[in-house]
């Protein structure tokens, strides 16, 4: 089983917690999953534990993720699917949290796995699982996502960029050399409202635009880039 997982317990929010949430369901009984754990989520994860023979503290560390996930393939529906298209979708891939795996989602999940460089058989078994959790970092505020972007840019690393924004963020901004940019800042986006900003670094003859989304419960990420001339 690889690496090390992100530890979830009593504070934590995001799409990690309501992955938690809807293993958690697929194991049974069924809980809310609403991102946020809490004390019913602790008792629900410490139920869990006694019954894989784990330590039954609530906190869902390495062990307790690989107890937790399944394998998910074409023709899945319910709580399993749904936390695959739930980290796809929050992580900028154009899918929908429908609990039912059809070739939408196994399409998605192959470009996925080919993004990362992961075997692409359209299955979520635990490399993958491991890659769509443990493999993005969704970061505290919008300012934070564009400079961790520039930054990785800088040092042309398309591994750790893919850590905090999608393939198509990544590869267009990694196809030049960087350079020496200003910081403009972010700023709402005008045009997609609510948790979409734009983060500028311009240069001389134009700009750089990181388009970052996300929010306080999920965290932000960088979805797309886009070179603007003056």
């Amino acid at each position: 089983m690889p690496g090390v997982w992100p530890t979830q317990s009593v504070g934590s929010s995001g799409e990690d917690v309501r992955t938690v949430q809807y293993l958690l369901d697929v194991h049974g009984p069924a809980i809310p999953v609403d991102g946020v754990f809490g004390p019913g989520t602790r008792t629900a994860v410490q139920n869990f534990q006694t019954g894989h023979s784990l330590k039954a503290d609530g906190v869902v560390g390495n062990a307790t993720w690989e107890a937790l996930i399944v394998p998910v393939a074409s023709g899945a529906t319910g709580a399993a699917a749904r936390a695959v298209q739930g980290q796809l979708a929050t992580q900028g891939w154009r899918v929908a949290v429908d609990g039912a795996f059809g070739p939408a989602t196994q399409r998605r999940v192959r470009d996925f796995q080919a993004a990362h460089a992961l075997t692409v058989d359209g299955v979520v078994g635990p490399g993958t699982w491991h890659t769509l959790v443990a493999g993005f970092s969704r970061v505290a505020t919008p300012e934070l996502a564009a400079q961790r972007l520039y930054n990785l840019w800088g040092t042309n690393d398309r591994r750790g960029a893919l850590q905090n924004a999608t393939a198509a963020a990544v590869d267009l901004v990694l196809r030049g050399e960087r350079g020496d940019l200003i910081d403009a800042g972010c700023n709402p986006d005008p045009l997609l409202g609510p948790s979409n900003y734009i983060c500028a670094y311009t240069f001389d003859g134009g700009a750089v635009d990181f388009q970052v989304r996300g929010n306080s419960t999920d965290g932000y990420y960088v979805e797309s880039a886009l070179f603007v001339a003056d």
